[in-house]
């Protein structure tokens, strides 16, 4: 029995217990009519979906002809197949709550590297529903996370020194303290004129 007989069989199976009554070689004969037109896949257990493996090589199809380099390509096809892999759905069945659980899954990843991923997701996506592959674009809703907030690093005690002694000129040092003292910005301390500074101020 091949594959197409083994679906009709399924099929027959399948609607003969929800409907007893059903004449069988008709709805059998039927449904070979419209099966016939219609080229169908089995999908193992744990594989990656077809239609999203065919899906992604179009789009890396389609971004080579709009001259991307091979590295971002390489890139892209690298991430989406990672994305492929855990989300074994076909391209119009995928939601926007697979692709938040496919981005959530690891714990471990930096917001750069969510983000990252995001963005190549979006791109696929996008292009799928302006080419009219798919309805909607999943990622519509999604947006991407913000900036991790890195606390500015100090100076140590050695490095400032280092820095005191390659002053050359006393107004080399007096920025060189007055940027040390008050955690100025650069651009800040370059605007000051003599009137901002109140000598003997407390």
């Amino acid at each position: 029995m091949n594959l197409g007989e083994k679906i009709l069989s399924d099929l027959v199976v399948a609607l003969i217990e929800l409907y007893p009554n059903i004449e069988v070689e008709t709805t059998k004969n039927k449904l070979s009519t419209v099966l016939s037109e219609y080229y169908i896949q089995k999908v193992k257990l744990g594989e990656v979906h077809p239609d999203l493996e065919d899906k992604i090589q179009l789009f890396i199809s389609a971004k080579r002809l709009e001259g991307l380099s091979s590295i971002t390509l390489d890139n892209y096809l690298l991430e989406l197949s990672m994305f492929a892999d855990v989300v074994k759905k076909k391209t119009e069945d995928i939601a926007t709550a697979d692709i938040r659980m496919y981005l959530s899954q690891d714990g471990s990843l930096k917001m750069s590297t969510i983000r990252k991923k995001l963005s190549v997701l979006k791109s696929l996506f996008s292009w799928l529903a302006s080419e009219e592959y798919i309805k909607r674009d999943p990622t519509t809703k999604l947006k991407a996370p913000k900036d991790e907030y890195r606390l500015p690093k100090a100076l140590s005690i050695e490095e400032l020194e280092m820095l005191r002694e390659a002053c050359e000129t006393v107004i080399q040092r007096a920025l060189l303290e007055v940027l040390y003292a008050t955690g100025c910005r650069l651009s800040e301390v370059y605007g000051l004129n003599i009137a901002d500074i109140r000598i003997g101020a407390h």
